[in-house]
């Protein structure tokens, strides 16, 4: 019992790391799907050059290792520009939200390739426009498709800023190794740490459900 509330008094010291994890993960993923939007029309566009370049670029960024593209970003393109020292929390963001898009750009072209050609033709028979055809035919539908996986990216870029510690970035685990170094005792702070993690990636899942039923909602009176 001592050791459980040895634990719940740690929570409230790994807080400020627990806010730059999330505060990283949340401008990553936003800047992610805004980056994969145009890699998926690239992709299914029909010049060829235009798609040659995504696929390229999204093998690039799917192939590279989090913690080489972090130490591109950070030493090598600011050295090579001549822009000197970097904000290790943008560049953080900024390498979630690079790999981040050409997973999600992958997501989301397979789920939108896996709606049938019977709902494009049946959008098409009923007069809708290409607009409300997207919003409420294909994009629902691909979306419910797709949402596992992006859920599971999501899950992934939580777990991907201790990687950023290597950068001075101070996320939720290497605040827990400041807290252990401090009360010399690594096995309380890091408990805590997995207990703050679990929360929040459980909280991702039931978001993932809830949206799992709106989106069933929205397909079934469409």
């Amino acid at each position: 019992m001592e050791f459980i509330v040895r634990v719940l008094q740690t929570l409230p010291l790994l807080l400020d790391g627990l806010a730059a994890t999330l505060a990283i993960c949340l401008a990553g993923m936003i800047a992610a799907i805004l980056l994969a939007v145009p890699l998926v029309l690239a992709r299914r566009s029909d010049i060829g050059l235009l798609q040659k370049a995504a696929w390229a670029w999204v093998s690039l960024m799917r192939g590279l290792p989090i913690v080489i593209l972090v130490f591109l970003l950070y030493f090598g393109v600011p050295a090579l520009l001549g822009l000197g020292r970097v904000s290790a929390f943008w560049v953080g963001v900024l390498a979630l939200a690079l790999n981040g898009s050409a997973f999600l750009s992958e997501i989301l072209r397979a789920s939108i390739a896996s709606v049938g050609r019977g709902q494009w033709d049946a959008a098409a028979s009923l007069g809708l426009s290409p607009g409300v055809t997207w919003a409420r035919v294909i994009g629902p539908q691909a979306l419910r498709i797709a949402l596992p996986a992006i859920v599971g990216e999501m899950t992934f870029l939580v777990k991907a800023p201790p990687v950023l510690s290597l950068i001075t970035v101070v996320d939720l685990t290497r605040r827990s190794q400041q807290v252990a170094m401090q009360t010399f005792d690594p096995l309380v702070p890091m408990l805590a740490a997995a207990l703050l993690y679990f929360a929040v990636l459980y909280a991702l899942s039931e978001l993932s459900r809830l949206l799992e039923r709106r989106l069933a909602l929205v397909e079934h009176r469409a």
